[in-house]
């Protein structure tokens, strides 16, 4: 090997190391960088100075090779997010249209019971609703009234242990505690 040959190397893995990080067109830089190395490898193996020419040619063959891979790649990207988007647009229009039948299902029924339903049909729908919400008030009268018990015996409760602590202190009291 040829005494340029290291420092090619070195240099080159430099570059790659640090020179390809969130760089939108890695590919052509990696591409670069691997094309050069060869090629300084290869042009090494021909001696005659030939590094440098390797290193130059195969770093251009390896930009292109690199470059068409990072539009290969943006191409994928792009379709990918055009798919999302689509993809988006049918989960909205799926959404809407549910609501739409959901909508249009309330409203038949309505329609149809207005169709069929007599008089006779809406006082007993009225009286039946009267009903229950006569039954709804008497619940909520007895569960008020209810709390308000409970309420009462819990002071109550408190007052007696008040009380019973009073009465317990003023005996210690008199018994000379």
């Amino acid at each position: 090997m040829n005494k340029f040959t290291p420092s090619i190397l070195l240099v080159s893995t430099l570059i790659f190391s640090t020179g390809c990080q969130n760089n939108p067109n890695s590919g052509r830089d990696i591409g670069i960088v691997v094309g050069s190395i060869l090629g300084g490898v290869a042009g090494a193996q021909m001696g005659d100075g030939s590094i440098f020419a390797g290193a130059a040619i195969g770093g251009v063959l390896g930009g292109i090779g690199g470059s068409e891979l990072d539009r290969r790649k943006e191409a994928l990207e792009a379709a990918e997010a055009q798919r999302q988007y689509e993809y988006e647009q049918e989960v909205q229009a799926q959404e809407s249209l549910e609501a739409d039948i959901k909508t249009l299902e309330e409203k038949r029924i309505r329609d149809e019971i207005a169709r069929k339903a007599t008089t006779a049909d809406v006082s007993a729908a009225e009286q039946e609703a009267a009903r229950v919400e006569a039954q709804l008030a008497a619940k909520k009268k007895s569960y008020e009234e209810s709390q308000a018990r409970a309420r009462r015996i819990q002071e109550a409760q408190e007052r007696i242990a008040k009380a019973q602590r009073e009465l317990a202190e003023l005996e210690r009291q008199e018994n000379g505690g």
